[in-house]
């Protein structure tokens, strides 16, 4: 039988913005649910709260017995394998094959060879009429296809509960009704309870076994299919019909509740004009036949649930009009200096799982490879072009100094220590945030938008783990490496334009440098390079996990990671020397 899940007094916002407010239902174990709702309703929002993706602020979500909105992140997570989950756009793994995307639940938690976990895959993919194109990449199918490919993921460890976003969109109407035969027969032998989230009203009518629906923030409906389309509530019947007369407007701005506006007998066009209906009109007459296995067996949870509907445990709920038009609380919006400071708690707080996630096995080092090797390609010869001009302005500048008061030699040991000390950890950690940091942000960032860091998740994979740490290890690493580089290539170019440009004594360079530096100093930069490395990359993780929806999204996550890092790299570098000046003494002091 299939998992549990009770959920009581749900309720989600973001900022000042309430979703929905005091959601309780029960999905029946076995059953197949479905919600409905117009566009804007948080049906989404709710899958990913009964997953602990997000975080209502209120109400309990059981899960098998555990709370997921007060759960340790450990329990989610293990929780999180008993779901199939099908998100809205497939969210494949870019980066993988459709076979390795459909594999990899199975390659991350069971134990079983590569030829049983072949075998498995393919039968999936053969399910949902993928064979064939296993080989290809996310990008290189159709939309429908992603979203096959999806199903197929969210079945292939057999899970208890299934959650299905949209199963629908993109889908001919063909492949919609072999995709809801198909999820028919997958409850009928696996007797997993099943949520499906669905605009489609004819997969509404013949699929599931109990109808729910969202409207103006609150769940104005739910229970058996039996009594739900029979109704004649007027928002149902509207939605379920189609009809562009009635409460339900073209946005929720335009909604009118059920008892404010709306009189039975009247409909509301989104401008406000007003047209006679038919009293007491109803969506169906008619109660439409269910969807049946196609191997003819009747289905466990359709008879646990004609049980339930004869014994009158399944009652239909119905919110009171008050309770549809009464506007939610009120939500207290943060000040911006308390978002700012939620911000960098949150920073530090990634840091910290960052720390973490790095000694905990499996260790990701082939991807730890692949992102140093990107990160020092895109960066190296920006740094050293930038190092050449870097050496040779404070050459020069000091050069010019040192012979105005009569000391020429001591060009060599301030300009070698500028370069070591401040302009090579600087100039490195610059590159590498604008070049290597910015693409990772990116890569994070739509990751995040379509749904992969999500989709990571819920296969109980910790995205933290499996690609932050290797990213900013990699900027650690790269910026340790090519703070040395630059370090030389600064420091001959200092050299070349003072004594070849300038005039000054090659001896005299070296000998103050030498009579003056100490190992210290190389140390502070190497130091340096550390830490501008890790705040780099962690910058760019932290924009790019918290990237708003969209393109546009993405691309002021990858503008405010760019110059966040400047900012702090600046800072901290400033911090950086004044300790090393106060605590460490200089040669010959």
């Amino acid at each position: 039988m299939g998992g549990t899940v009770e959920v009581t007094g749900l309720t989600k916002s973001f900022g000042s913005q309430n979703i929905w407010s005091d959601v309780t239902l029960t999905l029946p174990q076995g059953e197949i649910t479905a919600l409905l709702g117009p566009s804007g309703t948080g049906k989404s929002v709710f899958l990913k709260s009964l997953m602990g993706l997000l975080r209502p602020e209120a109400g309990v979500c059981l899960v098998d017995g555990v709370d997921m909105v007060k759960a340790r992140e450990s329990q989610r997570q293990e929780l999180r394998k008993r779901f199939g989950v099908l998100f809205q756009d497939g969210a494949l793994f870019g980066s993988m094959s459709v076979f390795d995307n459909v594999a990899f639940p199975l390659r991350a938690h069971t134990k079983k060879r590569e030829s049983e976990i072949r075998q498995i895959t393919n039968d999936k993919l053969d399910l949902v009429g993928l064979m064939g194109q296993e080989h290809k990449l996310p990008g290189e199918i159709s939309g429908g296809m992603r979203k096959r490919a999806g199903l197929a993921r969210s079945l292939v460890t057999e899970p208890s509960i299934i959650l299905c976003d949209e199963p629908d969109s993109g889908l001919d109407p063909v492949r919609t009704a072999n995709l809801a035969q198909l999820l028919v027969d997958v409850n009928a032998a696996t007797d997993a309870t099943m949520l499906v989230v669905t605009h489609n009203i004819e997969l509404a009518r013949t699929l599931p076994d109990n109808l729910g629906m969202l409207y103006r923030r609150r769940l104005v409906m739910y229970g058996p299919r039996e009594e739900f389309l029979l109704t004649d509530h007027p928002v149902v019947s509207q939605f379920m019909s189609g009809d562009p007369i009635g409460p339900i407007g073209m946005s929720e701005e335009t909604d009118h509740g059920v008892n404010d506006d709306y009189v039975e007998g009247e409909a509301y066009y989104p401008t406000g004009g007003v047209a006679t209906v038919r009293a007491g009109a109803r969506a169906i007459e008619v109660l439409p036949r269910q969807l049946a296995p196609a191997s003819g067996l009747p289905r466990e949870g359709a008879a646990r649930h004609a049980d339930r509907v004869a014994s009158g445990a399944a009652a239909l709920y119905t919110a009171d009009d008050d309770d549809v038009d009464r506007a939610p609380a009120a939500v207290r919006t943060k000040d911006p200096v308390s978002r700012g400071l939620d911000k960098v708690g949150a920073l530090f707080a990634l840091g910290l799982d960052t720390f973490r996630a790095a000694f905990r096995r499996p260790f990701a080092a082939r991807e730890l490879l692949d992102q140093f090797w990107f990160v020092t390609s895109v960066s190296w010869i920006p740094a050293m072009l930038v190092a050449i001009p870097f050496g040779a302005v404070i050459a020069l500048q000091l050069g010019t100094l040192t012979v105005q008061i009569g000391a020429q030699s001591f060009t060599g040991a301030a300009s070698v220590l500028a370069v070591v000390q401040q302009a090579a950890p600087i100039v490195t950690s610059l590159v590498i945030a604008g070049a290597g940091g910015a693409a990772i942000c990116a890569d994070l960032g739509s990751r995040t938008i379509r749904d992969e860091i999500d989709a990571m998740r819920v296969i109980a994979v910790d995205p933290i783990q499996a690609l932050v740490v290797p990213r900013v290890l990699a900027c650690v690493l790269a910026a340790v490496l090519l703070n040395g580089l630059v370090s030389v290539v600064g420091v001959l170019g200092g050299y070349f334009f003072n004594v070849i440009i300038q005039g000054g004594t090659p001896g005299a360079y070296l000998s103050s440098f030498t009579a003056l530096a100490q190992l210290s100093d190389l140390w502070v930069g190497e130091i340096k390079a550390v830490l501008f490395g890790l705040i780099a990359g962690l910058v760019a993780a932290f924009c790019g996990l918290n990237t708003k929806p969209g393109p546009k999204g993405v691309g002021e996550a990858v503008n405010q990671s760019v110059v966040v890092t400047f900012m702090l790299l600046f800072f901290v570098n400033t911090v950086i020397t004044m300790l090393y000046l106060e605590l460490v003494p200089g040669k010959g002091a």
